[in-house]
């Protein structure tokens, strides 16, 4: 089973109406002072984002209160990443002071084109498009920006130079990922670090609606759609069976005995887990903008409309875990993560990557 950590903040709450917060600031050298012309200012994992003028000023409209977690970058130097909490709506200024790049050290880097890069960039490539059809829609633009590592211990790990562009000809979209880290072992990935999406434009009408009904099928089943549906206490409507582990010292017996060799949920239901609706995880935030999403055990979550792997014999359904080690999270009510708390994600849904990635500020209508 694919284990996958989430270990950057995703974008902010976006409103309906938007305009609540204009970001405006300048971006420069750290050391020089000297101004970056039209470095990219953007918010993490959106489609919202400017460019800098030639004096490096920039000025950022259609963010709304709440947390908002910005990245900047400029070419030669390392993407920053901000996390930002406006509270009241207004004109906010934020100064962004980025560093040259460092040179990896201490490791054997594969940059030219020989066997051993190939077979690596091939893993590498699989682990961030991942494995649904959608993938073969996808392709790197410029894997030359990779600088591919392996250590002694088998970890296969990766970083960018410059942004990785991924073009996504199934969701209309041309990823530009900054890889802060990617380590591979044993059929477990880790990864992070900045991403900015920018749209398509389609040859025709035709594309655009295809693009859109992709996009319907990348958010079904998806993180997103999980939490949105606990948000609007819908999770039986949109397909999600949602049970929680109960605690040690409330379980009727130690242990679950399986029925003809099978280990089933019934048998499970009232002894191990207990099914539970969104109204019970769900608790308001501290704006209107934020909802917490609160369970201190663990949760296994079936999306009943695709079949997958599954540890009970009569719910063979795509199967997820999904822990909390500080007990919550923080979440708009659209379903985006804001503070994700070290949340872990094991199974069906751990296995998102790039050729199903929707932008933060995707709505579903």
């Amino acid at each position: 089973m694919t284990f996958f950590i989430f270990i950057c903040a995703v974008s902010v709450s976006f409103s309906q109406q938007g305009g609540a917060v204009i970001l405006t600031g300048k971006v420069t050298d750290g050391k020089t002072g000297r101004p970056l012309p039209f470095a990219n200012v953007f918010v993490n994992n959106s489609t919202i984002g400017t460019n800098a003028d030639e004096n490096g000023n920039y000025k950022l409209t259609g963010l709304t209160i709440g947390n908002i977690e910005m990245a900047v970058s400029f070419l030669g130097y390392e993407t920053i990443k901000q996390t930002l909490r406006f509270e009241q709506p207004g004109i906010k200024t934020v100064q962004f002071k980025l560093i040259e790049g460092m040179q990896l050290t201490g490791v054997t880097i594969y940059s030219k084109k020989n066997k051993k890069r190939e077979k690596h960039l091939a893993i590498i490539t699989r682990e961030l498009l991942g494995k649904t059809p959608f993938a073969k829609q996808c392709r790197i633009l410029n894997p030359e920006v990779l600088r591919i590592s392996l250590d002694d211990n088998r970890h296969l790990s990766a970083q960018t130079t410059a942004p990785l562009i991924i073009e996504n000809n199934a969701l209309g979209y041309k990823i530009h990922q900054d890889l802060d880290d990617f380590d591979y072992f044993e059929g477990r990935v880790l990864y992070g670090g900045s991403t900015r999406f920018e749209l398509l434009k389609p040859k025709d009408e035709a594309q655009k609606k295809l693009w859109r009904e992709n996009q319907k099928i990348a958010y079904a089943g998806s993180l997103k759609h999980l939490l949105a549906s606990m948000v609007a206490d819908s999770l039986w409507e949109e397909g999600f069976r949602v049970y929680q582990e109960i605690p040690d010292s409330m379980r009727m017996f130690r242990s679950v005995r399986s029925v003809n060799g099978y280990n089933t949920i019934a048998n499970n239901i009232h002894n191990r887990i207990e099914p539970i609706l969104g109204n019970r995880l769900i608790k308001p935030g501290e704006l209107m903008t934020e909802r917490l999403v609160v369970s201190k055990m663990m949760l296994e979550v079936f999306y009943t409309k695709k079949k997958g792997s599954s540890p009970y014999s009569d719910m063979p359904y795509a199967y997820t875990q999904i822990k909390f080690p500080q007990g919550y999270c923080v979440i708009t009510p659209q379903g985006w993560v804001v503070m994700p708390m070290g949340f872990e994600i094991a199974g069906y849904l751990g296995n998102d990557r790039y050729s199903t990635l929707l932008p933060a500020d995707w709505k579903r209508n």
